[in-house]
């Protein structure tokens, strides 16, 4: 028995019989869309989690930078739930950005999805001077996505200041270190990997600096002590922008 002509008379029959209307069947072979395919995403400490659809082949999974065309990372045939490190405070470098984009290719197309969490904000609250100098502060991210504190700054009138971070004249690749703070309490880092920096969505986190904004140098003809002063606190972020704070503080003593 020849299948193949049968399986050619049954269906060119097939075809006649709904003559005018083919262009509407349902082939289930049309090109998938993104809500279709990516049913969720969010953050997780330094990670992107995507949910992905288990209704499609998927081929690959992949995260790119839409501004500069880079691909980040890629996963071959993942699992629905899989999950991308997108925050490296270790080298204080984060994909999380506007502009990160998801890829994903199915046997049936490939589609994109723009992964927008509204950008991080970092907001500094409970300044305070240490007793070498110091300073100590909470800062708590109001924003939706992880907040990689890339350095903090201490300005305007405090006797041992750093640059304005908001200044167009600041150089922060010029300043010799690194983010210039420490966690403190249940936020010391337990390894080099400076878990630290990285503070969750609604999240606060407490931090000293590894300098001494408030420490009076020797030569200062300035009396710092006795009076309020009005200083800025300044968080440089790793995706990008700043936040800055006014606080006031008093020296005490020497």
């Amino acid at each position: 028995m020849n299948r193949r002509r049968i399986l050619a008379t049954l269906g060119t029959a097939t075809f006649g019989s709904v003559a005018g209307c083919a262009e509407s069947l349902p082939f289930g072979d049309d090109p998938p869309d993104a809500e279709s395919v990516v049913k969720n995403y969010q953050y997780e400490e330094t990670e992107l989690v995507v949910q992905l659809s288990e209704e499609f082949d998927i081929k690959q999974a992949s995260i790119y930078d839409s501004s500069s065309d880079t691909q980040y990372a890629s996963i071959d045939h993942p699992r629905s739930n899989c999950r991308f490190q997108v925050v490296f405070p270790d080298r204080l470098e984060t994909y999380a950005s506007k502009s990160l984009h998801l890829e994903v290719k199915t046997a049936r197309g490939t589609v994109t999805e723009w992964i927008w969490k509204g950008p991080a904000h970092g907001q500094t609250s409970a300044v305070d001077v240490g007793p070498e100098g110091q300073a100590r502060f909470d800062i708590t991210n109001q924003g939706e996505k992880p907040l990689l504190v890339r350095f903090v700054a201490i300005s305007g009138d405090v006797p041992n200041p750093t640059g304005d971070p908001q200044h167009e004249s600041f150089d922060l690749s010029a300043l010799g270190f690194g983010p210039g703070v420490l966690g403190t309490g249940s936020n010391r880092p337990q390894s080099p990997n400076r878990s630290d920096l990285v503070i969750s969505p609604g999240e606060t986190a407490p931090f000293e600096t590894t300098y001494a904004p408030f420490a009076v140098p020797e030569d200062s003809t300035t009396e710092w002590g006795g009076t309020d002063r009005t200083a800025e606190i300044t968080i440089v972020q790793g995706s990008g922008g700043s936040t800055k704070y006014d606080f006031i503080y008093r020296l005490d003593g020497q």
